[in-house]
């Protein structure tokens, strides 16, 4: 057995390498016939052996199968027909085996696929620049995955109203008419013959997946405010389907009343001592009273209204995000378990939206139950929000937000009391087919009931298109839902072939309006430091049991200066977990593919840091060099075994889209626990833990000290090293920059020892010439610079195994470069030196 390389981690912090010690480091758009990292390919012809699920996992033939793949978005999806083999080969040199076609239906040609001329249709010159790509694509070993639906809003060219979402997200999922234009998009797509190809898309082996919508679910990060303040038209729809389920589940209107009275509460008495807004000076730090909280600069004063009824709040300064001034009151006394409510009248002098929530008054300002926006207008309105606490707390606060608008704010008759809670309201009966989706003050059993409507119609409506594209279509890929949204989400995922998830670390934030390209933050934070807060372990917990998991859109965008960890930590964490695909997000957003640097938060084609990292991490997770761990926790969370469901929804309930805090209510478990086995959860049965035979497993390091983290990892085949400078371990000493990334891995599918070739990606920050930073480095606006992309080298000491070995730095382009000594110790054990004289992040090792 050879040994595998994980040393004690010794963590110091330093500022920043200037930024002259930057090197250009553009990977070329066409590859070169003098690159060293040139793969053999294995086409996809019309009639190859499709994708397949056999024991939980993807397989062509009897050969197991993980995907890496990029996404393409927007125009991307359409190169012109001459740069089509171009983009293929480079993708097949990286080791990506396939391709998510994303955003292709949200614009019309020539960034979409859509017909300007009736949105609807598919443009013809769209198609078949799409024929063509795909037919290129398989000619290099990599295969499709087809979104049906991101940004196609068909309300507006059906002439349906307005939704409240964009792109039809949550109203798409129930509304009949929109379901109908879905299957119809699905039909044209499908059924087509490609040109290029001679077969139908739903028949070609080159189109192993499809994806029915993206990120939409009745339980996505906006569903409980936007299915609150549906428009009438869709409001309708939804509240006939929920009658029907109702008379379906209980017949009359008698036996509905009955069912829901249980639990019901009458209002109780106001737990704020100062509802007049009197506001007097404070007596104790545990005085209860209205507090006014200003951040960031912001300024604001609180005024008695004349009638002592309420409080004017006068916005004197405020900046672009809401909470930067608060009225709150504090503290107040939670009951995990117990049903609250709060209610209030509210005006502004002009419209404007406010939040108002009940959560911690202390870290970690968790939320306690309630947030929700009120849009406010010159005219008083009345508001009545009610919550389950969801954990006990006796330094609560009632909080309202009223930054990010300069229009004052009036605040009357505010109340919060516990109970507040009925069941069937005066008036609603089955009969008349008016019970409301949602009411003020719902009982328990009526609270239940709509998450199980919803969580019913979820399912029914991806069911329905499944049986679609697979029966009716007769279309052969692999067919997924959406990704999972929380226990409810995954509930509607189970039955699809596939189930997947998404994560960004550290996504653009925008103060002002979305996605204003001039507006934004990235937070510099790496997720190295922070592995309680880390995608990795979030995305382990929505794998579910016996099905393939993939996360078909993944990145820590641009320009985080740790962004270079995103590729090695990702890879090495899904194979170790035994995942089956992963897309990073995304190649490109632009036809245009002869940039040479990096244009985006997301854009990977020309983002060294990403780009030059592909490889690695197709041979660390596509092939393997990384095995899986060689145990497996199984976590039960519904544990009805009449009905799973109900579990479920409570389980959402009380922990949200959090799939991770859902499994620890099931069994202790933590971050740790996943760097010694796989996680898996099920709907229903029996928790359990299984054992694997796994000839060697890999050894995983992940810690923290004074704040700073490293990462390592150490197989037969691959070493990773993610941290700082005086980091080491898996055989690598980093002493230049102040931040790194290092994998070695063979690219023969053979132990680093016996390998004929492996290949060093190195890598500190990457950047554009000339990127104008803020003076925290979280935005750049829209000064991202320059070409050419550069790349800050890295100074790194790496153990050889093995026999001896020859080292030449690699070009951008993959062709050899300067020769790299070996050192030797006096023990005989070799080394090879990185250094930034090379002005690369790539090196190549060999032996004969």
């Amino acid at each position: 057995m050879k040994r595998l390389f994980l040393e004690c981690v010794v963590v110091l912090w330093t500022v920043w390498a200037p930024a002259g010690e930057m090197a250009p480091f553009v990977i070329p758009t066409q590859p070169t016939p003098d690159s060293r990292l040139t793969v053999a390919v294995e086409p996809v012809p019309a009639d190859a052996a499709r994708l397949e699920v056999r024991d939980g996992h993807f397989f062509v033939g009897d050969r197991r199968e993980r995907i890496w793949g990029v996404n393409l978005s927007f125009a991307a999806c359409f190169p012109e027909p001459a740069d089509a083999p171009h983009i293929a080969r480079r993708m097949a040199d990286a080791g990506v085996n396939n391709v998510r076609f994303h955003h292709m239906d949200t614009a019309a040609w020539p960034r979409g696929i859509l017909d300007p001329q009736d949105r609807l249709r598919l443009h013809p010159e769209a198609l078949k620049r799409l024929d063509v790509f795909v037919d290129q694509l398989a000619r290099h070993g990599i295969r499709s995955n087809i979104n049906l639906h991101v940004g196609r809003a068909a309300s507006r060219a059906l002439g349906l109203p307005e939704p409240n979402t964009r792109y039809d997200k949550i109203v798409g999922i129930f509304t009949p008419e929109l379901v109908e234009a879905q299957e119809q998009f699905a039909r044209d797509l499908l059924t087509r013959t490609n040109t290029a190809r001679g077969v139908r898309y739903a028949d070609d082996p080159a189109v192993a997946f499809v994806e029915i919508t993206n990120e939409n679910s009745l339980f996505m990060w906006s569903a409980k405010r936007d299915l609150r303040e549906l428009p009438e038209y869709y409001a309708g729809v939804l509240r006939g389907q929920f009658n029907a389920w109702l008379k379906d589940r209980y017949d009359t209107t008698d036996a509905l009343r009955t069912a829901w009275a249980a639990g019901a509460e009458p209002l109780g008495e106001n737990m704020l001592a100062d509802p007049a807004f009197a506001m007097p000076p404070p007596q104790g730090p545990d005085d209860r009273r209205w507090q006014i909280e200003q951040h960031a600069g912001c300024r604001m004063t609180a005024a008695q209204l004349d009638d002592s009824s309420g409080v004017r709040l006068n916005i004197e300064q405020a900046d672009q995000t809401n909470w930067h001034l608060s009225l709150k009151h504090s503290p107040l006394q939670i009951a995990a378990g117990s049903y609250y409510t709060v209610t209030f009248r509210a005006r502004s002098d002009q419209p404007r939206s406010i939040a108002y929530s009940v959560g911690q008054d202390r870290a970690p300002w968790g939320n306690l139950g309630l947030s929700r926006q009120a849009e406010l207008t010159a005219e008083w309105q009345v508001f009545r929000a009610g919550f389950v606490a969801l954990a006990d707390e006796d330094r609560a606060r009632l909080a309202f937000s009223v930054g990010a608008d300069p229009a004052s704010v009036e605040l009357a008759d505010v109340r919060l009391s516990p109970g507040g809670r009925a069941g069937l309201v005066a008036g609603e009966s089955l009969d008349e087919a008016n019970v409301a989706v949602f009411a003020h003050g719902e009982s328990e059993p009526r609270i239940r009931d709509r998450w199980r409507f919803l969580a019913e119609t979820e399912k029914n409506y991806f069911d329905h298109m499944y049986r679609f594209i697979r029966d009716e279509l007769d279309c052969t890929a692999l067919i997924t839902g959406t990704i999972v949204f929380g226990p409810c989400g995954l509930y509607g995922q189970s039955d699809m072939d596939f189930i997947d998830g998404h994560a960004y670390w550290q996504h653009p934030r925008f103060p002002g309006r979305p996605w204003d390209a001039g507006n934004w933050t990235v937070e510099q934070l790496a997720m190295v430091d922070h592995p309680e807060r880390a995608t990795l372990p979030r995305l382990a917990a929505e794998r579910l049991a016996g099905k393939p998991f993939t996360v078909s859109e993944y990145n820590h965008p641009a320009p985080n200066d740790y962004q270079a960890e995103c590729i090695p930590m990702l890879a090495a964490y899904a194979a170790a977990q035994d995942w089956d695909g992963i897309w990073l997000y995304t190649y490109s957003h632009e036809s245009d593919v002869h940039r040479a640097r990096l244009n985006s938060y997301f854009d990977i084609d020309q983002n060294p840091a990403k780009w030059g990292f592909m490889r690695a991490g197709a041979e660390i997770f596509r092939r393997g060099a990384v095995p899986p761990l060689p145990k497996t926790r199984q976590v039960a969370l519904g544990q009805c075994a009449d009905d799973p469901l109900a579990d479920l929804t409570d389980l959402h309930r009380s922990r949200g889209r959090d799939m991770f805090a859902a499994a620890t209510m099931r069994i202790p478990l933590t971050w740790q626990n996943l760097l010694q086995n796989r996680l898996a959860v099920a709907l229903g049965g029996e928790t359990a833990k299984h054992s694997h035979r796994v000839a060697q497993p890999p050894v995983f390091l992940w810690q923290v000290e004074a704040g700073k983290g490293t990462f390592a990892v150490s197989a037969e085949g691959v070493r990773v090293l993610v941290g700082r400078r005086g980091s080491r371990g898996a055989g690598i000493t980093l002493a230049e920059p102040a931040f790194a990334a290092i994998t070695v891995t063979a690219l023969d599918g053979r132990p680093l020892h016996a390998s004929r070739s492996v290949l060093i990606a190195a890598c500190g920050r990457a950047e554009n010439t000339g990127m104008v930073f803020s003076e925290d480095r979280r935005t750049v606006g829209r000064n991202w610079g320059e070409p050419p992309v550069r790349v800050e080298p890295v100074k790194a000491s790496i153990a050889l195994p093995g026999r001896p070995w020859r080292c030449h730095a690699l070009k951008p382009d993959g062709s050899q470069g300067q020769r790299v000594p070996l050192q030797r110790e006096a023990r005989g054990r070799s080394y090879v030196d990185l250094h930034p004289k090379y002005a690369t992040m790539w090196y190549l090792l060999e032996q004969d």
